[in-house]
């Protein structure tokens, strides 16, 4: 019986005190960022650290955690996250980037309180290819394209990080979106030209596996912006991720 590596590879974590963790890098835009609940009296966005940080990854870990599975989230950024004990805050999620962005790389959108905390100007995020290279993951967790809906870039990124990186590549579907987010009607579309891609590059024998997010979810499980996910949201995202990360293909 064909077992898929990572099952197999959780399978030891479960087993062997000490393993060494699956390095997984969550990457996207700001849906895998986060933190878009939690706002100010003001009205403006909190950048560090906070109960309601960290998004669907919050809840992802809860659930590896509870699963005993060993694992590492990496990526370049750790703003915008939970203040949890215990919480691994590293992730790629680069709030407004499109798949071109998350291609080329470019300067990540962030508020004053983080730019402050860090001494810095401004954040710059790297090519995906040298983000692959400088954090090594294992596993990638994308999910991206809310911003323009460009499938062709999201072609050549799947395509960027099965070819310069051995990883285990997880693509996920964009969640739903509704008014008054623009081009929310160009969801489905978009998310209808994935499975082709998969299937090419499984045929090609790289290591791609869909998760179908958008499948999970429906408008009510928005925020009133209309394309980002309230709790009900973030945990039906995590419980997709989830699934698959933890049961053989």
């Amino acid at each position: 019986m064909k077992i898929h590596w990572l099952a197999l590879f959780v399978a030891v974590a479960h087993a062997a005190t000490g393993a060494e963790p699956v390095r997984i890098m969550p990457l996207g835009d700001s849906i895998t960022r986060g933190s878009y609940i939690a706002k100010r009296a003001d009205g403006s966005s909190i950048g560090l650290p906070h109960p309601d940080g960290g998004g669907w990854r919050v809840i992802l870990q809860e659930k590896l955690r509870a699963a005993g599975i060993a694992f590492d989230f990496v990526g370049p950024l750790d703003n915008l996250a939970s203040d949890a004990p215990g919480f691994d805050p590293d992730h790629a999620g680069f709030a407004g980037f499109s798949n071109a962005k998350i291609l080329s790389g470019g300067e990540v959108p962030t508020t004053a309180d983080v730019l402050r905390a860090r001494g810095v100007d401004r954040i710059i995020a790297p090519s995906v290819t040298n983000l692959l290279r400088d954090h090594r993951p294992a596993v990638v967790l994308l999910m991206s394209g809310a911003n323009g809906f460009d499938a062709p870039a999201r072609d050549r990124l799947m395509r960027t990080i099965v070819e310069t990186s051995d990883c285990l590549l997880l693509v996920a579907t964009i969640p739903p979106q509704k008014a008054p987010r623009e081009g929310w009607e160009r969801v489905e579309r978009y998310n209808a030209s994935l499975p082709r891609t998969v299937e090419v590059l499984r045929s090609e024998g790289k290591r791609v596996r869909m998760v179908d997010v958008h499948a999970a979810m429906t408008p009510d499980d928005l925020l009133s912006d209309g394309v980002h996910p309230n709790r009900d949201g973030m945990r039906k995202i995590a419980e997709a991720w989830f699934a698959v990360l933890v049961k053989p293909n």
